[in-house]
């Protein structure tokens, strides 16, 4: 068998995740959308702006080399506007990122133009959350909740249980990896 050249500069950028955890958030870019059902929704995307972790979607953004780049889904919010009939959460989720963003930026009002709050702050709690895709499961680390930026840099705030799929929730088990009996292969270690 011939094996194939290579391409070295094709290769895949290494991906680092941001550590759950709270964070101070920096909105730069608000957009009307649609959701799948057809709902009306804010696309809102937001960069971390303070600390350890400042401009970290930026860096992976600017650090991608691939020619169909994209802002990370990581680092953009959803949130859709209350409608009648609609669940409690959404008109919670609508009424607390507001004013979570007008208690993060001293002297901002929300005036219903939703332009105005580019480059604004909020405070991010941030949880694991898995979504599987063609049977495998991958860990993303996304906005869970706002709150007031000034909690965060308090350490006023308990972080979110994680979000994580059923198939790979942990178990009770104290067991290792279950082995099928009668099985006979050659193992990797021995």
């Amino acid at each position: 068998m011939k094996v194939p050249s290579y391409d070295k500069n094709n290769r895949r950028q290494a991906f680092e995740r941001l550590p759950k955890g709270a964070y101070v958030c920096k909105i730069l870019n608000i957009e009307e959308a649609k959701s799948k059902s057809g709902k009306d929704m804010l696309k809102i995307s937001f960069d971390i702006a303070e600390g350890e972790y400042k401009d970290f979607y930026a860096k992976q953004y600017q650090a991608n080399t691939s020619e169909d780049k994209k802002w990370s889904y990581d680092a953009t919010m959803y949130l859709l506007f209350p409608y009648d009939g609609c669940e409690a959460f959404i008109s919670r989720n609508w009424d607390t990122f507001w004013a979570d963003v007008e208690d993060s930026n001293n002297g901002y009002v929300f005036d219903g133009n939703e332009k105005t709050v580019k480059g604004k702050t909020f405070g991010g709690l941030f949880r694991i959350e898995q979504t599987e895709y063609n049977g495998n499961i991958y860990d993303h680390t996304r906005l869970a909740f706002t709150r007031i930026a000034q909690d965060i840099r308090d350490e006023k705030y308990s972080l979110p249980e994680d979000k994580l799929v059923a198939a790979a929730a942990p178990t009770n088990d104290d067991s290792f990896m279950d082995v099928p009996t009668g099985l006979e292969m050659d193992l990797p270690f021995k």
